[in-house]
Parts: structure tokens; sequence; C-alpha cells
């Protein structure tokens, strides 16, 4: 046999014996089980959902009984993007459990001179980033109210936001 041959049957023979001492290890490199904690079952408690300045304002109120009164499921309160529409307050509420179509509520100050631009035109301008893009709105006195048409609840909600 060639010497070549000799080696390459030496190193065959010596990967299968790695392979099969690895194999035949008891030792297992693994980290001692951990001790998990016990579980209780707790009632949770239910916690109020309070949104910064929503709780005195009449209007956001008045919508939600509004809303409420006809029929449709409305969620707590949940923080708006306030600085998207440049207002002093907001909330964004999930009506029917569609909470990709939420209706936004803001109210912005009376001065601003955006509510005379919606009042015109039924768009207000919003600031997403360096961006200003026209969103299609109502307005009540200087609160300003977005759904987006594609909810299906669209028509019914704008219908009692019109008589507010």
């Amino acid at each position: 046999m060639s010497t070549m041959k000799k080696w390459f049957l030496y190193a065959i023979v010596l990967s299968c014996l790695s392979v099969v001492l690895v194999a035949c290890n008891d030792k297992e490199e693994t980290a001692p089980p951990e001790k998990t904690p016990e579980l209780t079952p707790e009632t949770p408690e239910e916690e109020e959902v309070i949104v910064a300045a929503v709780d005195d304002e009449e209007l956001y109120q008045k919508v939600v009984s509004q809303l409420e009164q006809v029929g449709l499921t409305v969620s707590e309160p949940d923080e708006a993007a306030i600085d998207m529409f440049r207002a002093e307050s907001g909330m964004v509420l999930t009506i029917n459990g569609d909470a990709l179509l939420p209706l936004h509520l803001y109210k912005l100050d009376p001065s601003d001179k955006r509510l005379d631009i919606v009042e015109e035109t039924g768009n207000l301008p919003v600031y997403i980033g360096s961006k200003t893009e026209q969103l299609a709105v109502k307005n009540v006195d200087h609160f300003i109210i977005y759904l987006h048409k594609g909810h299906p609840d669209y028509d019914e909600i704008m219908k009692i936001i019109d008589n507010i």
C-alpha cells in the first residue's frame, strides 16, 4: 500500500473514532434546571384608565356616551398622538373592537389657525415627521374628530358626531 493511502486510511479511522467517542460521552454540558416560581392564580384588579385632560372635557364624555347609547362597543380611551395633530389633549377610542381604525378626538387651541382651514376645506394638516399630510376631519367648536373612512361603522359614527 502506498504511503498516501495509509495516511488517508488513518485519517478516516481517527475521524470515526472521534465521532464514536463524542457520541458515547456520558457528560452532557447542560445547565442545571432552573427553579420556576410557582404561579398563584390571582384575579387582576381592574385599572381605570385615565388619559390626561380627558376627564374634564365634556365633549369627550358626550361622544363616548352617544356612541354607547346607540349600541356601539367603545373601549377605554387610549393615549392619542397629540404631537402629530399639535393638539392640547386627545384620546383614541376603539369602536366595536376595530383597533386598526380607531376614532381620534383632539382638542385644539381655540385660536389655532388650522381651525379656519378645517372650516373651509374639511381637511386638517397633520405632521408626520418632516411631512405634512391632509386628513379629512370633522370639527366641533375647537375639537377635531377623525375616523378613517374604511371603518365598518363609519357612516353610523359620523351621523352621531354630526348630531353632537
